[in-house]
C-alpha cells in the first residue's frame, strides 16, 4: 500500500490538513518526515486508525468501562465498576451488536508494532491475545488456526518501548507483532487475556479473517451471555 501525503490523509479522514498533521506528531497514525519537512502517512497505520479511531466516534468507552464490559462479557466479574458503570455496561453488551461492542471498546489501550528476529523468545513475557491465544475460543466455533510466529500480547508491567527494547524488537510501522499498552484496572496473572478481549482484539485487525473471526467470537459470547 502507498504512503500518503497530509493532504491525502485529510481527504481520507475527512478532516482538515492541520488535523491530519496533529494525527501524525502526536503518532496516532504512523508516518515518517522526509528531510524536507513534508510528512507521509503510513497506509496501514491510516487503515487501523479508520478502523478503531474514526468510527468509534460518540460511542467509544471509557477505559475502565471497556475493560469491564470485557470482563463481563468473558464471565468474570470486573469488581472496578461502580454499580450505576457496571448498569451502563450490561446494558450495552444486551443492546449492542458485535461490531459496535468491538468500536466500543476500541480505544482502551494502543497497539504498537514491531518486527523481531525470534517471535518466541519476544512473546514470552506477554499476556496473549489474538491468534496467539486461540485457545481462549475454542469452544465458540471460531475457523482461523493459531499463529505462533508473530507476537501478539499485552505487557504485564511498565511501558511497551522498554518490553520492546528488552526483547530486542524494533519499531516498525507495518511490523506483524504487535505489543498492547496494559491499561487494565486490575492485575491480571494469566498467560492470555480473556476470551472477550482476545476476540475484540482480533475484531480490529486489518485482516479480513481474523477480523471475521473475532465479530463471530464477541456474538457468540455476547448470545451466551
Amino acid at each position: 500500500m502507498t504512503d500518503l501525503t497530509v493532504s491525502e490523509l485529510a481527504t481520507r479522514l475527512r478532516v482538515t490538513r492541520r488535523r491530519a498533521l496533529e494525527l501524525l506528531a502526536d503518532k496516532r497514525i504512523g508516518g515518517r518526515r522526509l528531510a524536507n519537512g513534508m510528512w507521509l502517512a503510513h497506509a496501514d497505520s491510516v487503515a487501523r486508525y479508520e478502523q478503531i479511531a474514526v468510527r468509534t466516534s460518540g460511542r467509544a468507552l471509557s477505559s475502565g468501562a471497556a475493560w469491564g464490559l470485557l470482563w463481563e462479557l468473558s464471565g468474570l466479574k470486573a469488581n472496578w465498576l461502580s454499580q450505576s458503570t457496571h448498569a451502563r455496561v450490561r446494558r450495552r453488551i444486551r443492546d449492542s451488536s458485535a461490531e459496535e461492542i468491538a468500536l466500543a471498546v476500541a480505544s482502551r489501550t494502543r497497539a504498537h508494532h514491531f518486527v523481531s528476529a525470534n517471535s518466541e523468545l519476544a512473546g514470552a513475557d506477554l499476556i496473549h491475545t489474538g491468534r496467539r491465544a486461540l485457545s481462549a475460543l475454542v469452544d465458540l466455533g471460531v475457523d482461523l488456526l493459531p499463529d505462533d510466529r508473530h507476537v501478539s500480547g499485552y505487557v504485564r508491567t511498565g511501558e511497551v518501548s522498554d518490553y520492546a527494547t528488552s526483547h530486542f524488537m524494533v519499531a516498525q510501522l507495518d511490523g506483524t507483532d504487535v505489543v498492547y499498552d496494559n491499561t487494565l484496572p486490575i492485575d491480571w496473572d494469566g498467560d492470555t487475556m480473556p476470551a472477550a478481549v482476545v476476540a475484540a482484539d482480533l475484531a480490529r485487525s486489518t485482516d479480513t479473517r481474523e477480523r471475521s473471526a473475532g465479530l463471530h467470537s464477541l456474538e457468540a459470547l455476547r448470545k451466551r451471555w
